[in-house]
Parts: structure tokens; C-alpha cells; sequence
């Protein structure tokens, strides 16, 4: 799923001298704009220059919450994930807005999540529903997540209050179909094509049984369209699905592990 990381940064003391703290210099305002202007146009090495010059100055505002939160998001995007999260855990002891603690929730939670952290990602994502209105971004991508994680660690049915929550509240949403999808599964299975046709289908399941692999054709609709799945196995966890897809791989590259009813 693409991550919500859209800046949003409400810079709300920049032409705005009354909504801004007193404490922070013009030079940390305008620094703080530059690095916003610079993360949106995609310069991250400006946006993390301009953002550590604002941290030199002013290290322990609640606008130097923002100023990591920025820096963290070019640095996430340059690769540099280890610093990204040290930046985010920064932000969270530094920031007091609603709307920016939503924020760097979402972005912990996903570097949470993309690092296996399962617990963390739960976490952080907890936060931004509580947080966030309930029908308003990114509370859809962080039920989403939610329902993921907790389908990873085996709590199917809870997974599926909170995909249940998302159909409702953003029905008709990519997320809310997506939702749809992995609603009432109780298992894992690799999946290794998905056709509309029928003969297709069977073709790929005769070979990868012929390959010694126990491949099955699922049925089931996807935007309401009928569709046929060929996958392989069904496993209680995702940790036993995981020992079996480097193998299914070397047959099918594309392969990869789902949920199954």
C-alpha cells in the first residue's frame, strides 16, 4: 500500500505571528518554511539541511517537533530509515498539536510495520485513530494497517472489526475494497496468479502440482468481477507461510503470501 506521507505540516506560525510560538526567531520560521517547500518539491538534501539548521537553533520547541517530523520524512525517503526513526521518536516527545502527533504516528507506524515490528506498528497506529476524526485521513490507511497486523499475529477476528470499520466509514475507498477482501480470513495461503479465465487457471494448477507444490484454484470476486485464484498451502500463521514462499518463488517469481478464508 502507498504510504500516506503527504507533509501537511500546518505551518501554523508561518504568516501567522500569532498563532506562532514567541520563542522562535524569524531565521526559524523561514528555515522551517524552506524545509517544508523543499520536502513538497522532492529536494530532500535541502529539506534536511534546512531542517537541522532550525534544530541548531531552536532544539526543544514544540515547532522543533515539526522541523524532525520533516527531517524524517526526506531522510525515510533517502534510504535512511535508522535516522528516520530517531527523528519521528523526537518529534513524538516534542509535539503538542493533534494534527502533527496524527502525523508522525502514521509515519512511525509504517516504518514500524516495513521493519517487522509488529507491536510498535499496532502501537502507532492505535494512536492516530484515537487521535484522528474518524472518517478523515490517514484514519483509513492506519485501520487498514491495523486490521494487517493483527491478521499477522493470528487475532483474526479483531482484525476484522477494524476492516469492518473502514468499509463503513470510507465506503466505497480503494482501502475499503481492499478491506473487503481480507475480511472473515481465518488463514494464510501463497498466492500465485489470479485469472478470469477458467482453463488458465487450471493450466498454472496442473503445473505447479506437477512441481510437487499443492496448488489449489480459489474462487472468489474482486470488484465484482469472478475471478479464480491459484494458490499454494494453508497455514495457521504467517511465519509458516513465510518458511514456503522462497521455494514457491523459485517456480513463480510474483508469488507472495495472502490472507484465505
Amino acid at each position: 500500500m502507498r504510504m500516506l506521507l503527504m507533509l501537511g505540516t500546518y505551518l501554523a506560525c508561518i504568516g501567522a505571528a500569532a498563532g506562532c510560538n514567541a520563542s522562535v526567531s524569524p531565521e526559524g520560521v523561514r528555515l522551517l518554511r524552506d524545509s517544508d517547500v523543499a520536502y513538497r518539491r522532492g529536494d530532500d538534501a535541502e529539506a534536511i539541511a534546512s531542517a537541522t539548521r532550525f534544530l541548531e537553533l531552536h532544539p526543544r520547541l514544540q515547532e522543533s517537533g515539526e522541523a524532525y517530523y520533516i527531517r524524517a520524512l526526506a531522510r525515510k525517503r533517502t534510504g535512511r530509515t535508522g535516522e528516520a526513526k530517531s527523528d519521528l521518536q523526537a518529534a513524538l516527545g516534542l509535539a503538542k498539536r493533534p494534527d502533527l502527533l496524527v502525523r508522525v504516528h502514521h509515519a512511525s507506524g509504517e516504518l514500524a510495520y516495513a521493519s517487522g515490528d509488529l507491536p510498535a506498528a499496532e502501537g502507532h497506529y492505535r494512536e492516530v485513530v484515537e487521535l484522528n476524526p474518524a472518517a478523515a485521513p490517514p484514519s483509513d490507511q492506519a485501520l487498514y494497517r491495523l486490521g494487517c497486523v493483527l491478521q499477522r499475529q493470528g487475532r483474526w477476528a479483531e482484525a476484522d472489526s477494524y476492516f469492518t470499520r473502514l468499509t463503513h466509514l470510507f465506503d466505497g475507498s480503494a482501502l475499503a475494497r481492499r478491506a473487503e477482501d481480507r475480511i472473515r480470513a481465518k488463514q494464510w495461503s501463497i498466492q500465485v496468479g489470479a485469472f478470469a479465465n477458467t482453463a488458465a487457471a487450471s493450466r498454472l494448477e496442473r503445473q505447479l502440482i506437477a512441481r510437487g507444490l499443492p496448488a489449489r484454484t480459489d474462487i472468489d470476486t474482486r470488484d465484482k468481477k469472478l475471478l479464480r485464484f491459484v494458490r499454494i498451502g494453508s497455514y495457521a500463521t504467517y511465519k509458516a507461510a513465510e518458511a514456503n514462499l522462497q521455494r514457491t518463488r523459485t517456480i513463480s517469481s510474483d508469488a507472495f503470501i495472502t490472507p484465505a478464508r
